[in-house]
């Protein structure tokens, strides 16, 4: 059987998507918040607690949201909702040759994304940072949002950020 050179180079760009998609969803959950050491979590916390310098404005759904967020040694390129992968993405510019991890603090509000069990607790959220897992601390929680605190390097660009219900999850019209 003779197989030309175009339906294989075919059958493999439309291949690996799909087969980078498995993975990638089957991955275990990482808790990576507890790698956080005390210095960094105060740095974190200060970073917060003098406010958050910068919006970006976002759409889910039907509805609009301001979401909060402070960076350093870096800038965020854009946030948008993932409806199939029930995600905030997020493009981070980190600062060409920085020696240091960046900071970035985010404030999610509940009715955008959240994570929950079905009995209604806080879980962790789940993030992925290219792809792997991160260094980062959930700073603070109430009724109304939840505040984030992720360290990057100069490598990084693409930010996940997964939970399970909120405007994320929920179709859009």
């Amino acid at each position: 059987m003779k197989i030309e050179k175009k339906t294989l180079v075919r059958f493999f760009a439309l291949a690996l998507p799909l087969v980078s998609a498995i993975f990638v969803t089957t991955l275990p959950f990482q808790a990576a918040n507890a790698q956080i050491t005390p210095a960094q979590q105060q740095a974190l916390k200060s970073l917060v607690s003098t406010g958050f310098t910068n919006h970006f404005p976002l759409k889910a759904g039907s509805q609009s949201f301001s979401i909060p967020y402070s960076i350093n040694l870096g800038q965020v390129i854009t946030i948008a909702a993932n409806q199939p992968k029930t995600s905030l993405d997020v493009i981070l510019s980190p600062t060409q040759h920085q020696s240091a991890p960046g900071v970035f603090t985010i404030q999610i509000a509940r009715h955008l994304l959240d994570s929950k069990n079905p009995s209604g607790a806080d879980t962790p959220f789940r993030l992925t940072l290219d792809g792997h897992g991160l260094s980062w601390q959930q700073i603070s929680a109430n009724n109304t949002d939840r505040t984030l605190g992720i360290y990057f390097t100069s490598q990084n660009g693409y930010l996940e950020i997964f939970g399970n219900q909120g405007a994320v999850t929920q179709a859009t019209p």
